[in-house]
């Protein structure tokens, strides 16, 4: 049995009174939380609970998880994180429950259409999401993007993703600061975000972004170089894999344009690693060499130009720095292992794919200056 909202409602009313305050703390100590550990030691928050709830809550007052926080030097844990930790530890439960009933075949994971269909529940249970159109397929890409293989993700893996928690704050009852609404992919705002720029680029309205229509993204500050290679990568290839039709076979669909902005947003993270890096290997060795490197900058020197800023800017210059900043195993190689190790795929891709960006970059020093003056 789960302990729902009421439970754990009555459980904090216990903890209240069963604990001290210290300051704007609310703190209980071991005698408080556990099981009475010698005569006389009172009516325990453990005991209470167990006379309401029946054994089930006998987990959540075991020694072990009171030894888990953080003791003042009066062995006192702060009794709103424990509560806070009882409420997460329902609502996973919950979630496991949930996730496993779109586990048709008891695989312990979940297809890309199972995913989705959960979603559809959660979005349902959202007044504000039920009516998104496109709520289910955004929210999903995300959960696949950085947890999906082979067109699957596993149910156990889920449990322990920040992106559930993302998820869940999405239920609680004081609504959320708009900027963190805004940052959080699940909500409303964010899928929002995500809908409108699309559509906000597909000027031929016909449901799809053609090579032009995608590099207004940035303001066509984008190499055209690395939009094609985004597109070969992960728009034809994408298309091939799954045998559809070659009608629009060149043009970026909605999926894989959240696909994009998710790697984009989180450039240093191994998910975008593996996104990104196949579109600056050329030749599909596994790793880049400072040909590819060279061939990826000229065209941002280009535009560097363009810009009005200075020619002599030496892009051999420009692929020794990337080499010496990402300091690959083998001098002259770099792999995907590399950048993860470097943690600088972000800035590394940011050179190679935007002039602004790497505009941004060599002069960032400048930028620190008129920060701090």
């Amino acid at each position: 049995m789960i302990l729902d909202d009421q439970s754990l409602h009555d459980i904090w009313q216990l903890l209240e009174e069963f604990s001290k305050q210290d300051g704007d703390q609310l703190k209980i100590n071991y005698d408080g939380f556990s099981q009475c550990l010698a005569a006389g030691c009172g009516v325990q928050v453990a005991n209470k609970a167990r006379e309401m709830f029946g054994g089930m809550v006998d987990p959540c007052f075991k020694p072990s998880l009171f030894a888990r926080f953080a003791q003042d030097s009066d062995g006192y844990i702060s009794a709103t994180l424990f509560a806070a930790h009882l409420s997460m530890r329902a609502h996973m439960q919950a979630l496991r429950i949930q996730l496993s009933s779109f586990d048709e075949g008891d695989t312990g994971c979940l297809k890309e259409q199972q995913l989705g269909e959960f979603l559809r529940t959660q979005a349902m249970e959202l007044v504000l999401l039920e009516d998104m159109q496109h709520y289910c397929n955004i929210a999903a890409r995300k959960i696949m993007f950085f947890h999906g293989k082979n067109g699957s993700v596993k149910i156990k893996e889920l449990l322990t993703s920040p992106l559930m928690k993302e998820l869940l704050d999405l239920r609680e009852p004081d609504p959320c600061d708009p900027c963190d609404l805004l940052a959080n992919w699940f909500s409303l705002q964010s899928t929002t975000r995500v809908h409108d720029t699309f559509l906000a680029l597909d000027q031929d309205m016909n449901g799809m972004l053609s090579r032009s229509e995608f590099s207004e993204i940035s303001n066509r500050t984008m190499s055209p170089l690395f939009i094609q290679r985004i597109f070969e990568e992960h728009v034809m290839q994408r298309r091939n894999i799954m045998h559809r039709s070659s009608t629009h076979r060149d043009e970026m669909d909605l999926t894989a344009f959240a696909d994009f902005v998710l790697a984009w947003d989180h450039r240093s993270h191994p998910a975008a690693i593996k996104y990104f890096f196949p579109v600056l290997d050329l030749k599909n060795q596994g790793f880049v060499t400072p040909a590819e490197i060279y061939t990826f900058f000229k065209e941002i020197h280009v535009m560097w130009v363009n810009m009005g800023e200075y020619a002599d800017l030496a892009i051999y210059d420009v692929v020794d720095e990337i080499l010496d900043m990402v300091k690959p195993k083998t001098a002259t190689l770099i792999t995907p292992e590399d950048l993860e190790v470097s943690s600088m795929s972000g800035i590394f891709f940011s050179m190679l794919a935007d002039v602004k960006l790497f505009h941004n970059y060599n002069y960032r020093e400048n930028f620190i200056h008129q920060e701090e003056s």
